[in-house]
């Protein structure tokens, strides 16, 4: 997991549709960093900093995030 202090070395691509993004993918959404693991039905299945698992809506605005 990455956290607040590892997004400098990250690439933060135009925010987005949830939708839109690649599953296994880490996301920045509501100033949080997720692994955005895949979609299920209209809600995601998503993995916060601290391990929780969290369901953001799929057409929830997010910001990708790729490893430079």
């Amino acid at each position: 997991m990455i956290n607040e202090h590892d997004i400098n070395d990250w690439i933060l691509h135009k925010p987005t549709e949830l939708y839109t993004v690649k599953p296994k993918t880490y996301i920045e959404w509501l100033d949080q960093v997720f692994f955005f693991d895949h979609l299920d039905g209209m809600y995601s299945y998503c993995i916060s900093a601290d391990n929780q698992v969290v369901h953001i809506r799929g057409t929830a605005v997010v910001t990708p995030l790729e490893k430079r």
